[in-house]
């Protein structure tokens, strides 16, 4: 599972998904916004996560949950 995490301008949610990736021992690679050719989203702005090339933006806690399969 390929995970990378883009951060945004808002550290709490930033945050939060990072904790959750080390809460539930999630390798990821911490990318710069610069990376990423995405235009669906303000880079730099919203935090964002891809999954095997699949891209989502500003995820919650219970989004997480079930990106992940957790309980």
């Amino acid at each position: 599972m390929t995970v990378r995490l883009v951060p945004g301008n808002k550290t709490y949610r930033t945050n939060l998904i990072k904790g959750f990736l080390t809460r539930h021992h999630v390798a990821y690679e911490l990318l710069d916004a610069n990376q990423v050719t995405a235009k669906t989203f303000h880079l730099g702005t919203d935090p964002a996560i891809e999954v095997d090339g699949r891209l989502f933006v500003d995820p919650n806690e219970d989004a997480l949950k079930k990106i992940f399969r957790v309980n």
